[in-house]
Formats: C-alpha cells, structure tokens, sequence
C-alpha cells in the first residue's frame, strides 16, 4: 500500500526548520503543475522582459560611449532613451511579479481546497483563480505604492525640518528613522500572503495584520527571509552569471573604444545578449516564487501562534463533522 504524506498545513505553529521544510515540500509536492503553468506565464512574460532589460542596458552602453566620444559630456538623446527603457522595464517588471505573485497564491488556494490537491489541474479551472488573484495584487501594488510616497514626504519633510534646525539634529532624525524603517520593513513582508490568502481583509487591514503578527514573530521572519533569500540569491548569480560575462566583455569594449568592427558589435553578440537575459529574467522569477511561499509559511505560523487560526479551523471542522 503505497504511503501518502499528509497535506501540508499553511496555519501551523513551528519551529524554523518545519518552515524551511515546509516550504521546500510544498514546492516538491506541487513542482509539476507549478512548473508547468510557470513556463506557460513566465516563459513569454521574460521574453518581453528581456527584450526590454536588453534595450536598457544597451542603452546605457550608448550613453557611455556618446559621453566618451564627446568629452564625458552627456548626449541628452541617449539619456532619454536609456531612462525611457529603464521606466518600461520597470512597469513590465511590476507586471510581471504581479502575474507571478498571481500565479503562486491561485496554486496555494487550490492545494488547500481540492481533495486530490493539484492532481489533473486544468487551465480551465486554473484560470479564475488566477484572474482574481491578479486583480488583488494590482489593488495591492497601487495602494501600497501610494502609502510609500506619503512615507517618503513625511520621513523626507521630517528630516528637512530637523536639518533646519540643526544639521546635527538633521543626521540623528536620518539615523532613528533608517532604524524605524528597518524595524518595520520586516512584518510588512507579511502584507502580501494576508491580503492573498484572506479574501474578506482590505489592504490597510492587511498592513494592520502584518504589524500585530509582525513585530511578535520579527525574529522569524528575520530568519526565514534570511536562509531562503541565500538560496533565491544563489539562484539568481547561477542564471545571471551567462548575462553578466557577456555584459563586463562588452563594457570593456565600450571603455576602450574599441567597438567598431569588433565582435561584440555583431548581431550575433547581441542575440546571445537577449538570451542570457531572459534566462536570467527566469531565474529571478524562480527564486521569487521560493521567497515568496517561504513568506506564507511564516504567515501560517504566525497567524495560528499569535490568533490560534489553525486551532479555530479545526474546532470549525469537528463542529461540522458532528452535524452528520
């Protein structure tokens, strides 16, 4: 009789290494629908990412050469094109993380929901969840880029107005709110699997949540983010390194004005340019979605240690069961 491992639970107290483990058994358990549907989402997404990235920092080595060739002073025409291609990339970026984060919390969902977990998951049924989670991570991003530019005004006017009084007063404010922010940053990973997983919260509900089950489990979040962003970090160098080899040969070329008729100047170059970026754009998304089911293990954790939400789940099933 063949062993089937139980499902693994999101609300559960444990200790770091059941979140580590955890975290990885849920990625191994659900591998080959997550891969499947990942290459079908991110495989175009980080072609038309790539091309982007490419174009930027293609756009970044003209900049250099026109500012060499005319004296170090910069050419506006490559300047405006390369900040043109940085602010695509980077709305293209946003969109996809947002299909991304979209992508991993409609897997979540259905592995809580279904019975046979995600055996012969289809697209049809993969396909609304995803939408709706899609819609909740742009409600999101919007939201929380808006909270961040009125923390940036206020921290930004604090420090201004300290400045004026004295320049002394000015550097310590800059040094207590930097300590402020790096304390707050942590919990505030948590916003994110909150308002994915609980459908009823809004956002500012979600970064209430993420403080009160923040600041109590800091230290394993701290810790969680820590480990798993090691492995997210190797991920990225292994995937990025093709890209980078190629970008510090043509870099070289591009200081020594050497260019011109060269090989790094033909269309082959380039092509492989735009492969090793997408693949390197595909690496990052890979250890996102590691970074990111890591954090809603944390979030499982602290939700049933702090509020007792695996615990209220289960007396709601035994009620259930006594029905019958």
């Amino acid at each position: 009789m063949e062993f089937i491992k139980p499902k693994i639970e999101l609300y559960k107290t444990r200790t770091f290494s059941e979140k580590l483990t955890d975290t990885f058994d849920f990625l191994r358990e659900t591998w080959k629908p997550m891969l499947k549907y990942f290459i079908y989402l991110m495989l175009p997404c980080s072609i038309v990412l790539g091309f982007f990235m490419n174009h930027f920092y293609s756009g970044y080595m003209n900049f250099i050469l026109a500012a060499e060739r005319i004296g170090g002073v910069a050419d506006n025409a490559e300047l405006v094109k390369m900040l043109i291609f940085m602010g695509l990339t980077f709305v293209i970026y946003l969109i996809v993380y947002s299909l991304l984060l979209a992508l991993v919390f409609a897997i979540v969902r259905l592995y809580r929901q279904r019975d046979d977990r995600l055996k012969l998951l289809t697209a049809d049924e993969l396909k609304p969840e995803l939408m709706y989670y899609f819609r909740r991570v742009c409600v999101l991003m919007l939201v929380s880029m808006g909270i961040g530019i009125v923390a940036v005004l206020v921290i930004g006017g604090l420090i201004v107005l300290m400045s004026m009084l004295h320049i002394a007063v000015g550097i310590i404010t800059a040094l207590l709110l930097g300590i402020c922010l790096i304390a707050i940053t942590l919990p505030l990973m948590l916003v994110t699997p909150i308002y994915m997983i609980e459908d009823n919260i809004t956002v500012i509900g979600a970064f209430q949540k993420a403080f009160h089950l923040g600041f109590p489990t800091w230290g394993g979040i701290f810790a969680v983010s820590f480990v798993i962003g090691i492995i997210a970090s190797v991920i990225e160098t292994v995937t990025m390194g093709p890209w980078y080899v190629l970008y510090i040969i043509k870099m070289v070329f591009t200081l020594s004005n050497d260019l011109d008729g060269s090989f790094v100047n033909s269309f082959l170059y380039t092509f492989a340019e735009y492969i090793t970026c997408v693949l390197q754009c595909l690496g990052m998304l890979i250890a996102s979605v590691i970074s990111v089911v890591g954090l809603t293990i944390q979030y499982g954790h602290a939700a049933d240690k702090i509020d007792g939400v695996g615990v209220a789940q289960k007396i709601e099933k035994f009620d259930e069961l006594d029905k019958f």
